[in-house]
């Protein structure tokens, strides 16, 4: 049990001291359990899946920017043959499931209010700049990350590149879901 607790406070600190130097950091608040992959799979069969982005906290377009968010979302699912991800309404094939991801959320923007369609609250002077991503059906909310991560200059930069694919990977990896299924209580 001690062993637990002092593993706990390490982690609390850790977590606190990344956060104060602005080191990328994600949280995965939500997971629906081990059906992600299924509702992915299902999304994702006949067609792209889609993903929404808000937010534009760099000097560059916004289509280049959503499409570095999707491509590298895409590059997480590495466990389904075939699936991609567009930002076109359009072209999704079932665009009830959806990615929504907001660069410089507002600390208060809840994951349910994006899945049931609100505006999302934006703060885009925070530094770290804060992140929600949901994986939503409907209004129903599958899976919910949060993240920070410093301001970059560019959506290019490595950094910001692998933080992206850590959020894909916490947001939609069903591997996550099997780690908690299966830890026994004493590790």
């Amino acid at each position: 049990m001690l062993k637990r607790w002092l593993g706990l406070g390490i982690g609390a600190l850790t977590a606190l001291t990344a956060a104060c130097d602005g080191a990328p950091m994600t949280q995965q608040v939500y997971v629906k359990g081990n059906g992600v992959i299924t509702y992915l799979r299902y999304a994702s069969a006949e067609g792209p899946m889609l993903v929404q982005v808000h937010g534009n906290p760099f000097v560059t377009s916004k289509p280049f920017l959503d499409d570095i968010v999707a491509k590298e979302f895409e590059d997480t699912i590495t466990y389904i043959k075939g699936v991609h991800l567009t930002t076109d309404p359009e072209k999704a094939f079932r665009p009830e499931y959806r990615i929504i991801v907001v660069l410089g959320a507002h600390k208060a923007l809840d994951g349910q209010s994006l899945c049931d369609g609100e505006a999302p609250r934006m703060d885009t002077e925070a530094d770290p700049m804060r992140m929600v991503a949901v994986f939503c059906r409907k209004t129903e909310i599958l899976s919910w990350v949060n993240g920070s991560i410093r301001p970059n200059s560019s959506p290019d930069d490595k950094r910001f590149r692998n933080w992206l694919g850590q959020i894909g990977r916490d947001l939609i990896n069903p591997e996550i879901v099997e780690l908690w299924m299966f830890q026994r209580p004493d590790d």
